[in-house]
């Protein structure tokens, strides 16, 4: 049964091997932590617009080319603009 730990001015939990693996935790993983009424939660750190581009490539593959932002250009965009 895992139990708090005094680590300098910390503490800590040793977390079985096999529990960590179930949870998908890697070695240098940034963790976060969440105080619940039930206790802690430990999950990892998700990265700033992590799976945007999952939830856009559908749409994106659904759109035809000619109708992509990209495509609208117009006599201004070619003949005002001096850089």
């Amino acid at each position: 049964m895992p139990h708090i730990i005094h680590i300098g001015n910390s503490f800590g939990v040793r977390i079985p091997k096999t529990i960590i693996q179930q949870a998908g935790f890697k070695e240098d993983m940034n963790l976060v932590f969440t105080v619940t009424k039930e206790g802690l939660l430990i999950s990892p750190e998700k990265k700033a617009r992590e799976g945007w581009e999952q939830k856009f490539n559908p749409s994106l593959q659904k759109t035809k080319e000619s109708e992509r932002i990209d495509d609208f250009s117009n006599e201004f965009d070619k003949d005002e603009w001096k850089w």
